[in-house]
């Protein structure tokens, strides 16, 4: 065999391999579908029931600060430092809850999400996290996910029930996210599971609206591939 198709036939065997963990991921993700919670619903497996925290995050002065059980507090600790093998093992002790939420609104699928930390988060979709809450820092799980470029991450929450319409506290949507700050992957993904191409952020503008106000040619360019509305453009 020619060296030059040696190297043509072992790139071929690595494209097959990739490909085909890429089909089992997506596999092992479709079957998150089976125990996601349903969509709107809010799960009470947190530390204190969502109207208590509620009430205490609005007004510490008043309330109290929102209380946090131990693990809890050492299942933020271990997400904000990175030690995601405590994270796992927390989860699956069933010690720490998968939506406990500390005094700023900080939880741990935003961080997972933001981390491309994809065990993590198949396991807090199996216990019951809730997919749509907007963290700390303003991002849901999916809007962190697409602004890292966290494509696997991205793939993984849509398949289990996280709203792709869903703005984050900056009213912008994952496709808008990944659209302004050019993650061509993220946006791939994206495009891949079909969201709704011109879905409008809180600003009433398109995922393409805002990768031409930010300069994001490439951006522009795969959308319109995929269909944008170019002639709507700014006029909504």
């Amino acid at each position: 065999m020619r060296p030059e198709w040696r190297c043509l036939a072992a790139a071929g065997a690595a494209a097959a391999l990739i490909l085909g963990s890429v089909a089992r991921a997506e596999e092992d993700d479709r079957a998150l579908l089976q125990i996601a919670p349903p969509r709107g619903v809010v799960p009470r497996s947190g530390p204190v029931e969502a109207l208590e925290w509620e009430r205490r995050l609005r007004a510490p002065d008043r309330f109290g600060p929102a209380r946090l059980r131990e693990a809890d507090a050492a299942l933020l600790s271990s997400a904000r430092a990175g030690r995601w093998n405590e994270v796992l093992q927390l989860l699956k002790s069933g010690r720490a809850a998968a939506n406990a939420r500390d005094e700023r609104g900080a939880h741990v699928l935003v961080m997972a999400a933001r981390a491309g930390q994809d065990e993590v988060l198949r396991e807090l979709v199996r216990r019951g996290a809730e997919l749509d809450r907007i963290g700390e820092d303003g991002f849901t799980a999916l809007g962190a996910a697409a602004f890292e470029g966290r494509r696997s991450s991205l793939r993984l929450l849509v398949l289990a029930g996280a709203d792709p319409r869903r703005f984050g506290a900056t009213g912008q949507t994952a496709l808008h996210l990944a659209s302004m700050i050019g993650q061509a992957d993220a946006l791939e993904e994206l495009l891949r599971l079909k969201v709704d191409i011109e879905t409008l952020n809180f600003q009433r503008e398109t995922a393409l609206d805002v990768a031409a106000a930010f300069g994001q040619q490439a951006s522009m360019s795969r959308l319109i591939d995929a269909g944008a509305d170019v002639c709507g453009a700014g006029r909504r």
